[in-house]
Formats: structure tokens, C-alpha cells, sequence
């Protein structure tokens, strides 16, 4: 069966949609049911992880099916950074305009809450572990002082660690990924040669 004949760049920009979905809706799950805010001081750095690993198995997944369904079985490791990058680029995109929308109109005292539950947990914490009130005093002031994000800052960054995050996750899944499309045309060239050696030295 002949492997199916699609235009890179638009199923690139289909599966930067799927992604950017499952981005949002994993987003929306956390804001709903105040996640970060239960798991406290541990919940940016937990939710850091989770959303690495859906990029990474999505990154696979989708270069492994385009390669598999499109170019019988083989790609090249350029081939298949260029179509990660591409998917992220178009994720990152969604994911930016979601963030600005949901700054600026859904819920645009979100991250002041996450920012003042950070810092109530970061004084039980070090008050809890004996730490002296100048040392406390100072942490508070670090918090006092961080600014919250405009919707604008919010759309810029989330465009700016999309894509430089997802550039190495990309080029983690191209190693992987990768089948080089010469390798067995290279084997058969050499089995006939040795084939025709065989053959003219009987």
C-alpha cells in the first residue's frame, strides 16, 4: 500500500492544533479545580513535568505517525526536527492566544492568587524549618517586589518557552524517531555486489 501523500506544513499545523488543545484543556483542569493552589510550593514544578512529558509522547507520536502513514516507514533526522518544530510552533501559537484570552478576560487575578499562595507557603515552610525573621522578612520582600504578568507578557512568554522548549524536545524526538531512508537501499546495494562477485568468480 502506497503511503499516503499530505502537505507537511498542514498536518504539522493539525497536530500543533491537537497539541495546543490537550495543552489548554490540561490548563483548564488545573485552574478548575484550583490545583496548584492544593498542591502548594510543589505544584509549578509538578505540573512543569507533566506538561514536558505530553510534549515529548505527542512529539513522538506525531513524528513516528507521519513518518509511518506518510513516508513508508523512513525519515531523515532533519526531516523529522523540522516537522517537531513545526507542530510546537503551531501549538505555542494556540496555547499564547489561550493565555492572553485567559489573563485578560477569564480570570485575571489568577496569577496574583497563585503568586500570594506561593508566598503563604513559603513563610510556613521556612517558619517551620527555624529559619530566622530577617531570612523570612527577605523572602517576603522578593514576592513583594515580582510583578504579575499582563496579558501581553503573558502571550510574549508563553510564545518564547514554547518554542525554545519545544526545539530541544524535538530534537530528542528526532533521534528517536529517525529511520534513515537510505540505510536499506545502501545493504541492498551491497548484497548485489556481492551477489555479482559470487556469480563471476564461478
Amino acid at each position: 500500500m502506497e503511503p499516503e501523500q499530505t502537505n507537511p506544513y498542514k498536518l504539522a499545523m493539525t497536530y500543533g492544533l491537537y497539541l495546543g488543545g490537550i495543552t489548554i484543556f490540561i490548563s483548564i483542569i488545573v485552574w478548575a479545580t484550583a490545583l496548584m493552589e492544593k498542591l502548594g510550593l510543589w505544584g509549578s514544578m509538578g505540573m512543569g513535568f507533566i506538561n514536558l512529558f505530553v510534549l515529548i509522547f505527542l512529539l513522538l507520536y506525531f513524528t513516528k505517525l507521519y513518518r509511518d502513514d506518510h513516508l513508508n516507514g523512513k525519515i531523515t533526522f532533519g526531516n523529522a526536527f523540522v516537522f517537531g518544530v513545526l507542530i510546537v510552533l503551531f501549538s505555542s501559537i494556540v496555547s499564547a492566544l489561550y493565555n492572553y484570552i485567559f489573563t485578560k478576560y477569564i480570570d485575571p487575578e489568577y496569577a496574583q492568587r497563585i503568586i500570594t499562595m506561593l508566598q503563604d507557603k513559603t513563610y510556613q515552610w521556612m517558619s517551620s524549618r527555624g529559619l530566622s525573621q530577617t531570612q523570612i522578612d527577605d523572602a517576603m520582600t522578593k514576592f513583594d517586589k515580582q510583578e504579575i504578568p499582563t496579558p501581553i507578557d503573558s502571550l510574549i512568554s508563553s510564545l518564547k518557552f514554547g518554542l525554545f522548549g519545544g526545539t530541544i524536545m524535538s530534537l530528542i524526538s528526532s533521534a528517536i524517531v529517525k529511520k534513515n531512508p537510505h540505510k536499506d537501499d545502501a545493504f541492498e546495494e551491497a548484497m548485489e555486489d556481492v551477489k555479482t562477485n559470487e556469480t563471476s568468480q564461478e
